[in-house]
């Protein structure tokens, strides 16, 4: 059986680091893993401690950044197939057991790739990873469909390219698709959720920071052939998404880029249709939280609070669902206010499936997922 090669760096993300590595625990896929601290002044050593029955290797010390502390972790564990994942972010369970599957299958592929959710700092479902598509390598030097903490690449085809670059900071993993892309990789898309992102001020994808932008311009002069940034356009959209407070010059902008969007997708739908068959993620749009009748929230949930009740936001308000958590029986319920409450059985696995339909059949907008515990 192939192993994994499994990279985590970590600087003062202690508090989240429990959930990468408890997700680790749900993986039956044999792996290697290497924990890399850039000196966290946190409670990083209490935490690797509990874990240190998984952990290959760890070293905790100032290091050159993220992607020179993946670089370093890929040498000191051994493994066929290599990944990384953010000390925030963690994996569904027994995502590698449905990656290795695939590797195994076809011994000439070199990249698996599969769809992941957005979660919030406290990890509850704010959407799928939108961009999400079939291989095409002229797709991806305008834009990284790919979510890296779902990504999963053969060892010796990264190192054919040189693996990751660690003179960039938000754009390691973009880079790296497009050099294993034009390097001939072969790629496969997987349509199962293998991976949870954490999306909240904060990180650094909501960062706003100008190197960011650079970077991804970088990307498409050097394997795009483009002389603008096309792509800026997209990533602003999306950071203001997810932009909770915004300004109201955010706020007019937000509007503008969003009525460009429409537009494009009503000109280029067509040929845009036939590139990305899925034109829904479990039911949601792959761009606004918007359901035709029926989406599906694939989620895992490693916290040790146990759910009490669903509490969901929805638009517009009083119409009447259904919603089912995981294999037991669907609750009916009004949307008095717009406001859904359930109360939730005791569940012990930490995959989580909750299936919300309207029982009209016609399109409402998920406005808010929450637990109380």
């Amino acid at each position: 059986m192939l192993n994994f090669s499994l990279v985590i760096p970590n600087f003062n993300q202690s508090h989240f680091l429990p959930f990468a590595l408890e997700s680790l625990r749900y993986q039956s896929a044999p792996f290697r893993l290497a924990v890399m601290d850039g000196g966290s002044t946190d409670n990083f050593p209490d935490v690797l401690e509990k874990y240190s029955d998984i952990v290959t290797y760890s070293r905790s010390a100032p290091d050159d950044g993220q992607a020179a502390a993946i670089r370093e972790g890929f040498c000191r564990v051994a493994g066929e197939i290599v990944s990384w994942l953010n000390a925030d972010d963690y994996l569904f369970p027994g995502a590698l057991d449905r990656v290795a599957a695939l590797f195994e299958a076809d011994p000439l592929l070199d990249v698996v790739y599969g769809d992941a959710i957005h979660v919030s700092e406290d990890g509850l479902f704010l959407s799928y990873f939108p961009p999400i598509q079939e291989f095409d390598a002229n797709d991806l030097t305008r834009t990284c469909f790919i979510c890296q903490p779902a990504c999963f690449v053969r060892r010796s085809t990264c190192e054919k390219v040189g693996g990751v670059d660690p003179s960039l900071v938000y754009t390691m993993d973009w880079d790296l698709w497009c050099r294993l892309a034009r390097a001939g990789a072969k790629f496969q898309y997987l349509p199962k959720p293998l991976a949870a992102v954490r999306y909240y001020h904060g990180t650094k994808t909501l960062s706003g920071d100008r190197k960011r932008y650079r970077e991804v311009w970088r990307i498409e002069r050097k394997y795009g052939g483009r002389l603008l940034p096309l792509s800026w356009f997209g990533l602003y959209l999306y950071d203001l998404i997810f932009r909770s407070n915004k300004t109201v010059k955010e706020i007019i902008l937000y509007n503008i880029l969003n009525s460009v969007r429409k537009i494009k997708k009503i000109v280029v739908g067509r040929s845009t249709a036939e590139r990305n068959p899925r034109r829904t993620l479990y039911g949601f749009r792959r761009w606004e939280p918007v359901v035709e009748g029926r989406c599906t929230i694939h989620m895992p949930w490693y916290d040790t609070r146990r759910w009490k009740r669903i509490n969901v936001q929805v638009a517009p308000p009083d119409r009447v669902f259904e919603i089912a958590v995981n294999d037991f029986p669907a609750d009916t319920v009004p949307a008095e206010g717009g406001r859904l409450v359930v109360d939730v059985p005791l569940l012990v696995d930490p995959y989580r499936k909750i299936s919300i339909t309207c029982r009209d059949g016609g399109r409402w907008r998920l406005v808010r997922f929450g637990c109380e515990f």
